[in-house]
């Protein structure tokens, strides 16, 4: 199952003087388990149709189709935006601010219990998925409020497995951990999208976006202005000033005007780019 968006304006406070054009006329393809990511600058567009996925936020003008739903303006009120919010799960920034139930436990099965599931299921499923983000029995009867920032955000992405939605949407998933804590969250998202996920990730990290995503959209202004591979985009970063480029691609990049052979393509990590300085060395040697 995959998502597609189709000429989609969204504007905030639109009778207001003030009235912000969020969306202006987006289109864009995500296939069933993808692995993509959504940059730009702040206030150009992310979130906002990272929410229409859902119908959190529905459209002014287009439609966004997630298997046999589409958000619109037509639809809605529709009853079937219940199931659409079972099929995509959204990860707000910073998530554990929504956690207030007494205990784990009761907090990760509110959301299937919302649903209607009854509350022994609901329980085994939040043990489930808190076993799939790393938290043991130790944790189900503790109070949320009492863990570190770290394991309440794995709490919240618990709350989230345990619907067991088709598609993932994180919305900056490692702002604010430490190096050690944002690459195993990122384990974790890459187990899942391994298991058959869909996984879309909203980011201003572009290390995160060379090393993990697949495709890439760009927004500015509400505006679509980039799609395409990680490796594409740092090709012609040149093209767009807001845009940083990692270090790996900068070193990458440095050699490369120095002379160096070496296949941008194929660097993502900072290993990847060793084995391609092996791989020319060797071939001169």
């Amino acid at each position: 199952m995959g998502i597609k968006v189709e000429n989609i304006f969204y504007t905030y406070q639109k009778k207001a003087s003030n009235s912000t054009l969020a969306l202006d006329n987006v289109s864009l393809n995500i296939e069933e388990n993808d692995f993509v990511a959504i940059i730009g600058e702040t206030g150009s567009g992310k979130s906002t149709l990272a929410q229409t996925f859902n119908a959190l936020i529905v459209p002014d003008q287009g439609q966004v189709q997630v298997n046999d739903f589409a958000v619109s303006y037509k639809n809605r009120k529709s009853k079937k935006v219940r199931n659409l919010r079972k099929q995509v799960g959204l990860v707000f920034q910073f998530p554990e601010y929504q956690l207030f139930e007494e205990t784990v436990e009761k907090d990760v099965a509110f959301g299937l219990k919302n649903f209607g599931e009854k509350n022994e299921e609901a329980i085994a499923a939040a043990h489930r998925a808190l076993r799939k983000v790393g938290l043991d029995e130790s944790y189900y009867k503790r109070p949320p409020f009492e863990l570190s920032g770290g394991e309440r955000r794995k709490v919240a992405i618990a709350g989230i497995l345990a619907i067991n939605p088709d598609i993932l949407v994180f919305d900056e998933p490692t702002v604010g951990f430490d190096p050690a804590s944002a690459k195993e969250l990122m384990s974790l998202i890459v187990n899942l999208h391994m298991s058959g996920k869909t996984i879309i990730v909203i980011t201003h990290d572009m290390d995160l976006v060379n090393e993990y995503a697949k495709k890439v959209f760009m927004l500015e202004k509400g505006k679509v202005i980039f799609e395409g591979t990680p490796s594409e985009l740092f090709n012609n970063a040149k093209q767009y000033d807001c845009l940083e480029i990692p270090m790996v691609i900068k070193l990458a990049l440095a050699l490369k005007e120095k002379g160096a052979d070496i296949d941008l393509n194929k660097i993502h990590t900072t290993d990847d780019l060793l084995e391609e300085i092996k791989r020319w060395r060797g071939k001169h040697e």
